[in-house]
């Protein structure tokens, strides 16, 4: 049900920034930075809940300061590398990126057994290798907006070899999207439907970020698709109510817009308050999210997670 809704809203955006594209261009900025605050970031505003579950049995009490300093830890690192080292850090960031929205994208069994990683993570990083193929000026000067004064020539050098890795990226993602469709034709009931919708759903996604803005398809996918996704799932661990998980997801989200709002105050990104608005929700979001994904992909190496202590028995506790 939520994908045919995403392919509907890919459709109609797509038809807004035909018939009206400066009113689009107009709120896109100002949507960006609400819907990154009630709807991105909230889906990891539970982290520290679920780094209870693993680190709580082998650290004791520390669990908590230690999580917290390794969590502003990493994203301060993220924000000095944008500051200090842009062209490093974008590309490393864009790759985690597909990486992690490629692992949260439905895993279908189709293809090579030894493809379907790099199928994911070509797939899941479809939001960034089909702008820099198709909108590079845009997503170029979005980041410009989200570095500091200086840094055109490392902004340039990270699309181009970023723009070299979509040129790799792309013709897998449609390798994997012929194959489930294939996987479709020669399926029945409920699996074809679900491997048919999804496929439309993918093909919708592109046509929208080929043809408007990189700041708006990045908002139908991150908080439309992937961050709504998110939350849905979250609650069912949690087991709450939606005003309880609302309730409960306020402090740490309140806490991330702060942090990203602060960085508004150290550093001058962009020359114009659009450019302002759209680099430091970049920055900043770029910031809360690497120990996101880094928590997510690390911690269920590291030690088991207690039997006794779900989700939400640890957060109550």
């Amino acid at each position: 049900m939520h994908a045919a809704s995403i392919i509907l809203l890919c459709w109609a955006v797509i038809g807004a920034a035909f018939f009206s594209p400066a009113a689009l261009a107009f709120v896109a900025p100002v949507l960006l930075g609400l819907l990154v605050a009630l709807v991105g970031l909230p889906h990891g505003a539970a982290d520290h809940r679920f780094a209870r579950r693993y680190l709580e049995e082998p650290l004791g009490s520390a669990w908590l300061p230690l999580f917290l300093a390794g969590y502003v830890g990493v994203a301060a690192a993220v924000f000095g590398g944008w500051m200090l080292a842009p062209a490093i850090t974008i590309v490393l960031f864009f790759l985690a990126s597909a990486w992690h929205f490629g692992q949260e994208e439905p895993h279908f069994a189709v293809g090579p057994r030894g493809l379907r990683p790099l199928f994911w993570i070509a797939r899941g990083g479809l939001i960034i290798w089909v702008p820099l193929v198709c909108r590079p000026e845009e997503v170029t000067a979005i980041l410009l907006a989200s570095t500091p004064p200086g840094a055109d020539a490392q902004v340039r050098l990270a699309v181009e070899a970023a723009t070299a890795i979509s040129c790799f990226m792309l013709p897998l993602a449609a390798a994997a999207l012929g194959l489930q469709s294939l996987a479709a034709f020669a399926s029945a009931g409920i699996k074809r439907r679900v491997l048919r919708t999804d496929a439309l759903m993918t093909v919708s996604l592109v046509a929208l970020m080929a043809v408007v803005s990189p700041v708006v398809s990045f908002l139908v996918y991150f908080c439309g698709w992937h961050s709504a996704r998110g939350l849905r799932r979250l609650r069912r661990e949690l087991g709450e109510s939606w005003p309880q998980l609302a309730a409960s997801l306020a402090p740490m989200t309140v806490a991330a817009v702060a942090l990203i709002v602060g960085t508004a105050g150290f550093v001058q990104l962009g020359t114009t308050t659009r450019e302002l608005l759209i680099g430091t929700t970049f920055v900043g979001l770029s910031a809360i999210a690497t120990p996101h994904l880094v928590l997510h992909s690390l911690a269920p190496l590291l030690t088991r997670p207690s039997q006794t202590k779900p989700l939400g028995v640890a957060a109550a506790g």
